[in-house]
């Protein structure tokens, strides 16, 4: 039985199903707040359920689960 290769999209389909991370940085105290969500929608919900104040101080950024190695071999 020939073994099918995983291609790009697989890979993609699979990350898009589980669940990202998304980090909200505070610029101004220089501190993270880490949110598990499946999509920005989501973070961003959640992240108001926290009553932050002052939203220009947060920058959003999230985290893939395809994130590059440091090298050709992953080492």
């Amino acid at each position: 039985m020939k073994k099918k290769k995983k291609t790009w999209n697989d890979a993609v389909d699979q990350v898009s199903e589980a669940p990202a991370v998304y980090v909200f940085h505070n610029t101004l105290f220089n501190f993270n707040m880490f949110i598990s969500a499946h999509d920005a929608e989501e973070a961003m919900e959640k992240f108001d359920q926290c009553c932050m104040k002052h939203r220009e101080q947060w920058k959003v950024m999230v985290e893939i689960g395809l994130q590059p190695s440091e090298g050709s071999h992953g080492k």
